[in-house]
């Protein structure tokens, strides 16, 4: 039986395009309105939430543009 709490991102597109994994639900079990994520080059990139997808439990994130997690512009 699936876990009630998972929250599941399909990354919509970056270098992980195509990819889903399992993020931790905010408190009130909806998915976070971002989260971050390491490129391939294990830099931290930021994607956001996007809208649902095919059910409650899966949620599209999209790769914020030109943004790296910890770094200013």
């Amino acid at each position: 039986m699936a876990d009630s709490s998972a929250v599941y991102a399909f990354l919509d597109d970056g270098p992980h395009a195509g990819e889903t994994v399992r993020i931790d639900p905010e408190a009130d079990g909806k998915p976070p309105r971002e989260f971050v994520l390491a490129d391939p080059d294990g830099l931290p990139r930021v994607y956001e939430l996007r809208g649902p997808h095919h059910n409650d439990e899966w949620w599209i994130f999209r790769l914020v543009r030109g943004d790296v997690a910890g770094q200013d512009s």
